[in-house]
């Protein structure tokens, strides 16, 4: 199976972002310029998308419960993902009605389990700020 085959098994799964698909290849074992090929043909032909991958990463941990756009931004940028894509999509969920009804079902949730004050650190923890943290508390107040 050449490099470009195996990413679009690889992609067949999920999406990926370029930078995972180049890794996983070169651990298999295909050469740089093998690699280098299938990633630009893929990027032509729309198969590896960045864009798309914060997207649906964004929708994902949304259904998941939510994660603070801090921590995705960390975890999209470790990825590989261009810091003016991460900050496109993150920069429209963090204002979005779903992303305040994530934190503050996990607000009301840990609150009630835990206490307040333990809440407010595990969600700071989690990457949010303490004004959003705060703004949540308000909106359910």
């Amino acid at each position: 199976m050449n490099a470009y085959d195996k990413a679009l098994y690889l992609l067949s799964g999920r999406e990926h972002t370029a930078k995972e698909i180049m890794m996983k290849l070169s651990a298999k074992g295909y050469g740089e310029e093998e690699i280098e090929s299938a990633i630009i043909r893929l990027v032509a032909e729309k198969a590896i998308d960045d864009a798309r991958y914060v997207e649906s990463y964004v929708r994902s941990r949304a259904r998941k419960g939510g994660e603070s756009v801090t921590l995705m931004r960390m975890k999209l940028l470790e990825r590989g993902v261009s810091r003016d894509k991460v900050d496109a999509v993150l920069n429209v969920y963090r204002e979005s009605d779903e992303y305040f009804d994530c934190l503050k079902k996990s607000y009301q949730a840990l609150s009630s389990r835990k206490g307040e004050e333990k809440a407010l650190r595990s969600l700071m923890t989690k990457g949010y700020t303490l004004s959003e943290i705060k703004r949540a508390k308000e909106d359910l107040n």
